[in-house]
């Protein structure tokens, strides 16, 4: 789902929530000078566009790039502080550098933990286009990995967009039971 179309249905199935502050190009370039990453280019045009953080649909936290507020993009190590230098993705069984991990939400609201979404920065792909992962902070490691921002978004919407009686992370709607999120996050969960 691209980022015009997400706002257009968002505006239209939910004409009565807020409007959101925006981000400047300014801004946005102040702030990946900052972290050392630029960040892609689907989640600028939705920091410009949508919102510059955002609790949405009081389910998913999403940051922004004003530093003013709680809610700010940075990189994982200010989460998690004890994260090691090297974080496995599971799902490839591949290392990244943790400095290379920015988080675009804060924490998972469904649970009340540190675990999150991140870009995982790599030198590849057009328009900074980065995969997303999912960070257990229990035992720090990418769990769930998709393409790319639009395609978070996409999932999210999908599931949430209509007027529901209850929103859902991203994450819960990948993985619905609780007993298997469990055995995702934690090796010791049985």
């Amino acid at each position: 789902m691209k980022i015009n179309e997400f706002i257009q249905q968002f505006y239209e199935r939910r004409p009565n929530d807020d409007r959101y502050d925006v981000a400047t190009d300014e801004m946005i370039a102040t702030y990946e000078q900052t972290i050392g990453f630029r960040l892609p280019v689907s989640f600028v045009e939705f920091l410009k566009k949508f919102s510059n953080g955002v609790f949405l649909l009081d389910c998913e936290p999403i940051g922004g790039v004003n530093k003013d507020s709680p809610n700010y993009i940075r990189k994982v190590n200010r989460i998690i502080p004890d994260i090691p230098d090297e974080v496995l993705i599971v799902e490839t069984n591949e290392l990244i550098e943790s400095n290379r991990l920015i988080s675009f939400t804060m924490f998972d609201a469904g649970d009340h933990s540190n675990n999150h979404w991140v870009f995982i920065c790599e030198d590849n792909g057009p328009n900074h286009e980065y995969r997303v992962g999912f960070v257990s902070q229990i035992e720090p490691r990418i769990v769930k990995v998709l393409d790319n921002f639009e395609e978070w978004l996409t999932i999210f919407w999908k599931h949430n967009g209509e007027e529901v009686d209850r929103t859902y992370p991203v994450f819960y709607i990948l993985i619905p039971s609780y007993d298997e999120r469990m055995e995702t996050l934690y090796d010791w969960f049985d």
